[in-house]
């Protein structure tokens, strides 16, 4: 949803920032990881089938995991648009802490849904330009946070995030648009038919990739939070985000202009 005026210096947004600084990194986390296991546990393993063989990769054959990679874009945007919104240099730089935290304690909790979105959305064009509020995190957090960006690096066919996923124990919330990255290259990669015969090879890799959601999901997380963190819940239940690159760039050049 976007705002009808997200330029306008008001309360709100002092509000909007005081609200979610108010808030316990862990527990705030852990809402995130309700939210993201209940999408991730009703995602049908015939699915990532359906995704990868049907062109149009939609529709009511994929709803569970299109909301999943749906979740993964909001996450990102409500990151950039939290702190975006934030013109207090100040408190700007607490967010960016606060977000840094949060992912931490993301993959701890081995959601790396969440976790790959918020480092992505501290990595957003229109917040990492922010030179004034990076150049006042401590020295701790930029170290935190290239740690955590390190394992998002691309490089090597994502080696670093495969090889630290494979030592998580289930359940764990995969990072869903590189599974389904996999499951496409299979595909593409190799034919279905060879000599008029089934590939029977190349059904096999893609059983092995779909298992990985099998796997993630042998033990259940339960629902971890406690019942009076209604507040929190409902905030996690309705991130709020500015869904245009555009509004984003003219609040990010707001906030520090280009010198």
């Amino acid at each position: 949803m976007e705002p009808s005026n997200p330029f306008a210096e008001n309360e709100e947004s002092q509000q909007r920032s005081m609200r979610i600084l108010g808030m316990n990194t862990w527990d705030l986390a852990l809402e995130l990881m309700n939210f993201d296991w209940s999408l991730f546990n009703s995602i049908h393993e015939q699915e990532l089938i359906y995704f990868t063989f049907s062109r149009q990769g939609s529709g009511e054959h994929t709803a569970n995991l299109s909301l999943l990679l749906q979740r993964c874009n909001e996450v990102q945007l409500w990151v950039a648009t939290e702190i975006l919104l934030c013109s207090q240099l100040g408190k700007r730089v607490q967010l960016v802490k606060k977000f840094i935290k949060i992912a931490a304690h993301c993959k701890a909790q081995r959601n790396l849904n969440s976790f790959f979105a918020i480092v992505m959305g501290l990595n957003t064009a229109s917040v990492s330009r922010l030179s004034q509020t990076w150049e006042k995190i401590p020295g701790k957090f930029k170290k935190l946070f290239s740690e955590l960006e390190s394992l998002t690096d691309p490089s090597l066919n994502h080696k670093a995030y495969r090889d630290a996923f494979k030592k998580m124990k289930p359940p764990k919330i995969p990072f869903m648009p590189l599974l389904l990255k996999d499951v496409t290259f299979i595909h593409e990669g190799n034919k279905t038919f060879l000599d008029n015969l089934v590939n029977f090879e190349k059904l096999h890799m893609i059983a092995d990739t779909v298992r990985t959601l099998r796997h993630c999901r042998t033990n259940q997380f339960g629902d971890l939070c406690p019942k009076e963190h209604q507040e929190l819940k409902s905030y996690v239940n309705h991130l709020y985000v500015i869904d245009s690159q555009q509004a984003l760039f003219e609040l990010s050049h707001r906030i520090e202009p280009r010198v």
